[in-house]
């Protein structure tokens, strides 16, 4: 193991104990202890158990790490450079680490005004260390964002399943462009399935879609069995089983709905998916591939099933994972099941999540964390009945007295029941206490009962942290998650603000310190609870928000396309650029009644929300005389992927907060 890493052993049996050497008078951690991309991550498991991979950012270099278990020796560390992003690694094989990178576009073909974020995939041999593109290195793909992996190992050796856009001259029919920024039915954009050798890079296409196909259907030795199209010009979703040559329906549902699929069940006869049952819930189906109808495999009576954990060998459904405050598992495998509640016996009190093991069982990986404990991988093996720290996702924080995190509900105006978390300072009583409002983006996302590097750091500043899970959230069944559609400004700002006068009436807030504070979708509420509540809040920051409905929609749909699904998600989501309500629920179009000052922060790579949203906020708020302060992040995307623009933003936020609260 790495030098910098602790190494424990305990016996599987017994509790880990963990002890936090730190006083309510102690100075909080730094910036920077929050601020840094974890500093180990993506942790991987080969096959056979021997090697162990991870993404190592504990210095200026991003690192893929290649661990040797019998030797106890690094075997690579192989360095992918500055320009690229590192998102995900994984292994295909005992010999091959796949590793997904991502890189800003700059100079998008016919467009300088927007950018890219364009996702590839590299093969990384290990023992040489040598690396190759895969699928996507020349042609037409280079317009392509990305190609979907769907399958990391097949029954043919050194070989993954990967899926694409590819164009298709013959369906090419008025338009010219891609997928990307054209009619879908017209584009002559196909997405393809294809056969790819880890060792070369190179692809053979196995299956052929058409221009509405969405997703493949793959067996467990990587066979396609079906397929499913999506059609948003009809909103007609269905799937496609694979009969000899051809392609017969055995599923189709008109509703504007569609279905996450997940393979295939233990017989090899239906396909598993997650989809509406109709009566406000997410639930677990099986759809028989010779058409003869879907039965429910799982629902819960209270909440969404909101992911399928599958089996890395196999490609089963073994599992659940739930939605609801505390998302617990429900595990369908007595194998799966044994080896969760193992690990978790060993770590109470803790979220032991294993996800990654050996083929025959004998090591596995768990991460374990907690609200108030930031993530610490193991290596667990059975043989030995050990569990050994591979490495830490914060180290600077093991020691650091951190904020507690509770679950709790309040009441909206209407009598619904918000589900919320609350994060207090460390060894703070929860009364009279200046409190961050932190909604979350999506908006059909949600936050998560465990450690958060960004409710951490300003729960130590010594503001109490509420994080509404608003209307339009999910995890909480469909009715409530569709409740949010086209209410931005509206219902679901309502329940961020009933979630505040409820700390206040509970005597948790002040109701002089009150800030409201996010990003993306959180960053439009953040705006909006300044432009439509102004006496609410004392101050308000928006990070890579949404300042213009009508003006973010025009944008999505030139990015996206007409047909896209993209747009047409938007258009459900946020409704009409010509409605009313859209209009005037536009922060930048209501600055006016800005009183409070304004945090405008905004990575000039942004692809999802542009930096033109916060310029727009900026002349608004320039126009009415307001006090604003811009600060645009160079080189930064979305999703706050760099760790020094990450401390940028915590240094500018706690400046901000501490002078106006």
């Amino acid at each position: 193991m790495p030098a910098r890493s602790r190494i424990v052993t305990r016996c599987l049996g017994a509790a880990l104990l963990l002890s936090i050497a730190a006083s309510a008078a102690a100075a909080p951690p730094p910036a920077e202890a929050f601020a840094m991309l974890p500093s180990v991550s993506d942790v991987g498991l080969s096959p056979n158990g021997n090697l162990v991979a991870w993404t190592d950012r504990s210095t200026a270099q991003t690192l893929v790490v290649i661990f040797d278990l019998s030797t106890q020796k690094i075997r690579h560390r192989i360095d992918i450079g500055n320009d690229v992003k590192l998102r995900e690694i994984g292994w295909a094989d005992d010999e091959t680490v796949l590793v997904e990178i991502s890189k800003t576009s700059k100079d998008w073909p016919g467009s300088d005004a927007y950018r890219y974020e364009l996702f590839r995939t590299l093969s990384v041999d290990v023992n040489s260390g040598k690396t190759h593109l895969m699928l996507m290195a020349g042609g037409s793909r280079g317009l392509v964002t990305g190609a979907s992996l769907l399958a990391w190992r097949t029954a043919k050796p050194k070989t993954v399943l990967m899926s694409t856009l590819d164009y298709a001259s013959t369906v090419h029919r008025e338009e010219v462009g891609t997928r990307l920024a054209g009619g879908r039915g017209d584009s002559g954009w196909v997405l393809n399935l294809y056969e790819v050798d880890t060792r070369t890079g190179k692809g053979i296409a196995i299956e052929t879609g058409d221009q509405y196909t969405d997703d493949w259907v793959l067996d467990g030795d990587g066979h396609c069995v079906a397929r499913s199209e999506w059609d948003p010009k009809t909103a007609s979703y269905r799937v496609l089983a694979k009969r000899g040559g051809g392609w017969t329906e055995v599923y189709a549902r008109n509703d504007g709905t569609q279905l996450d699929l997940y393979g295939v069940t233990d017989d090899g006869k239906s396909i598993v998916g997650v989809g509406p049952n109709g009566k406000g819930r997410r639930i677990l189906y099986a759809l028989a591939l010779d058409g003869t109808g879907a039965r429910t495999l799982f629902e819960d009576a209270d909440y969404d099933v909101a992911v399928v954990e599958r089996d890395r060998f196999t490609r089963a459904a073994v599992g659940v994972w739930l939605g609801g405050p505390r998302q617990d598992y429900h595990w369908f495998d007595e194998k799966a099941r044994a080896r969760a509640q193992s690990v978790q016996r060993a770590f109470k009190g803790l979220n032991a999540q294993v996800y990654g093991r050996s083929q025959d069982g004998k090591r596995l990986l768990a991460r374990v964390d907690g609200p108030s404990n930031p993530a610490i991988y193991y290596l667990v093996d059975f043989t030995k009945h050990t569990a050994d720290i591979v490495g830490e996702e914060y180290p600077a924080l093991a020691d650091a007295a951190l904020g507690e995190m509770r679950a709790i509900d309040y009441k909206a105006r209407d009598g619904t029941s918000i589900p919320a978390y609350l994060t207090l300072p460390p060894g703070a009583t929860a009364k009279n206490l200046p409190m961050v409002v932190l909604p979350h983006g999506g908006p059909e996302w949600r936050d998560e009962f465990a450690f958060g590097w960004w409710p951490q750091f300003l729960a130590s500043r010594g503001y109490a942290v509420l994080q509404p899970q608003f209307r339009g959230s999910i995890g909480y069944g469909e009715a409530f998650r569709l409740a949010g559609h086209r209410q931005w400004g509206l219902l679901m700002q309502d329940d961020v603000s009933d979630g505040v006068q409820a700390m206040i009436d509970q005597g948790i807030a002040n109701a002089g310190r009150i800030c409201i504070v996010g990003a993306s979708y959180g960053g439009y509420a953040a705006l909006a609870g300044a432009a439509f509540t102004p006496k609410l809040y004392k101050c308000a920051a928006s990070i890579s928000g949404v300042s213009d409905l009508p003006d973010i929609l025009a944008f999505d749909k030139e990015h996206s396309g007409e047909e896209s699904n993209a747009i047409q998600y938007w258009l459900d989501d946020i409704g009409s650029p010509f409605d009313k309500n859209v209009i005037e629920r536009s922060p930048a179009r209501a600055a006016q009644n800005i009183q409070a000052p304004i945090l405008l922060i905004h990575g000039q790579d942004d692809t999802v929300v542009p930096i033109a949203q916060s310029e727009t906020m900026a002349r608004s708020l320039a126009q009415y005389q307001k006090v604003f302060t811009f600060v645009k992040l160079t080189g930064e995307d979305h999703w706050m992927s760099r760790s020094e623009t990450r401390l940028h933003i915590m240094q500018e936020l706690e400046k901000f907060l501490a002078t106006n609260l």
